[in-house]
Order: structure tokens, then C-alpha cells, then sequence
């Protein structure tokens, strides 16, 4: 078990960044979800407490099977988190404040959080052939949760609940891998900041490496069967439009995924 503290202080950003015009705040936004922000210069930093454990079990001969379980628990006192911002003259209008399928102005302010989730791993040993190699199944889950304590919101940009599956087999200096990639549906977003929901996917990739010596080659498709998806934690699309106003994008587009993708890579030790 361990327990980790973690401060961070504001930025330049969240604390100076004056103008609630529509036009100027949406030039502060390095959340990459299309709003726009304004700073505040009370701002405190946040102090993450953390507490996690560790257990690992596996096999004698530490090759047939193993599984390794980590949960954890984290309290962020002072979360730099926003709230919306809107009088008649500022931030677009007071339409700012109940707006729910646009983007919004919004105002940096300390609020109390919570994150909690798990990572689990494991790996088993398939089969051992003289003539076909060593096979392996390996499978990785991750789950994470975040709670805003002030308001009761989601937090924002919270990657869900994700696995990956693959059978990797080893012969010599061989290793190739199928791999298989879920991802649960994000449901669980901001209602502050307006943020879009991304539908659940899988996607499936093969790679192959070869190492020989100090050299080692890899090569890999990546989404072998081109299936579209968007991105839980791409954040909005707002490459269209007229970018200078802050809705003169299209709301609710979100970043897509990779298509089907070669790639070869060379690395040499020394």
C-alpha cells in the first residue's frame, strides 16, 4: 500500500486571462474542448492526497500465469475545475449559463474532487510447441472515475472504462501479436463544460517484431478493419467554421480515431 501527495499551482492561463467577450475567451482554451475560459486570480493550488495498493499473484515458475491488481483512491483538495460565467453584458448573456448543446464561457474556480478506479493485468500461458513457439494471452482493464464533491458534476475528460486482449506468440527472435481493443461508451461527462458523449468501440490490430542483435524491426497495422470511432479523450473537433466565434463551429462533433493504419519502425541499441 502507498500514500502520494501532489501539488500543482495555477498557470498563467487560469489566473490572468481577463476578457469574458465570447470572441477572446474561446482563444484561452487548452482543455481542447471548444469553450471558451477566463482566469481568476484567487486561485489556490490543488493538493492531490492518494491512496493505492498493489497485489500480485502468479505461478511458481512466474511463466504460466500471473495477475497483478491495483486500485486506488484520490482526494484533490482546491480542484481546478470552471463554472459557467453570464450577467446580461458579459460572457455572451445570461443565455451562457443554461446553455446545453452549445459551448459556454466559463470561469476557472477551485472546487473540492474525488478520483477512484482500478487497473488490472494478467497473463497465461497457451501452449509451449517445439515447432510453433510459446503462446500467451495477456488482458489489461482500466477503469476510472471522477467526481466533482462541489457540485456533483462529472470531471472532465475521463477516459472509460477500457480493455485490451491479446495472444502473443514467441518464437526465437520472433514475437507477434493480435491484439484487440474495447472501449465502453463515455456517458459519464461534464454538464459544466458541455462535454460530448462518444459512443463505445473496438478495434482490432496485428504486430510483428524481429530482433536480432543490438537491432530490433517492428512492424504493425493498426484498426485492421477501418472501423470509425471517436476518440473519449480527443475533446471537440472545431477544425470547421468560423473559429473566431465561439459558436460558429458546430457543437457536439467529436475528434474521430485513426483509420486503418501500416507503420515500421527500426531501433538499434548501443
Amino acid at each position: 500500500m502507498a500514500y502520494a501527495q501532489k501539488t500543482r499551482s495555477p498557470n498563467l492561463y487560469e489566473r490572468y486571462s481577463w476578457s469574458s467577450t465570447p470572441m477572446a475567451a474561446v482563444m484561452n482554451n487548452f482543455a481542447g474542448d471548444g469553450n471558451g475560459y477566463v482566469g481568476n486570480v484567487n486561485l489556490k493550488p490543488e493538493v492531490a492526497h492518494t491512496i493505492s495498493a498493489n497485489a500480485a499473484l502468479h505461478a511458481a515458475n512466474e511463466t504460466d500465469w500471473s495477475v497483478k491488481f491495483s486500485p486506488y483512491y484520490t482526494y484533490v483538495e482546491n480542484y481546478i475545475d470552471a463554472e459557467r460565467c453570464g450577467t446580461a453584458t458579459t460572457c455572451g448573456g445570461l443565455a451562457n449559463l443554461t446553455a446545453t448543446n452549445k459551448y459556454v464561457v466559463l470561469q476557472y474556480v477551485n472546487q473540492n474532487a474525488q478520483l477512484y478506479g482500478f487497473d488490472l493485468s494478467g497473463q497465461l500461458r497457451l501452449a509451449n510447441l517445439a515447432s510453433w513457439g510459446k503462446f500467451d494471452a495477456t488482458a489489461q482493464i482500466s477503469y476510472t472515475r471522477g467526481e466533482n464533491l462541489t457540485t456533483g458534476d462529472n470531471l472532465y475528460n475521463i477516459m472509460p472504462l477500457n480493455a485490451k486482449l491479446a495472444v502473443v506468440q514467441t518464437l526465437g527472435k520472433w514475437s507477434n501479436t493480435a491484439e484487440l481493443v474495447a472501449v465502453r461508451a463515455k456517458d459519464f461527462v461534464s454538464e459544466t463544460r458541455n462535454e460530448i458523449k462518444t459512443p463505445g468501440y473496438s478495434l482490432f490490430n496485428l504486430r510483428s517484431r524481429y530482433s536480432w542483435k543490438q537491432v530490433t524491426v517492428d512492424v504493425g497495422v493498426d484498426n485492421v478493419f477501418n472501423r470509425y470511432y471517436v476518440q473519449p479523450l480527443g475533446g471537440a473537433y472545431v477544425g470547421q467554421g468560423i473559429t473566431m466565434g465561439i459558436n460558429k463551429v458546430p457543437w457536439g462533433v467529436g475528434v474521430p480515431g485513426r483509420a486503418r493504419s501500416f507503420y515500421t519502425a527500426v531501433s538499434y541499441k548501443f
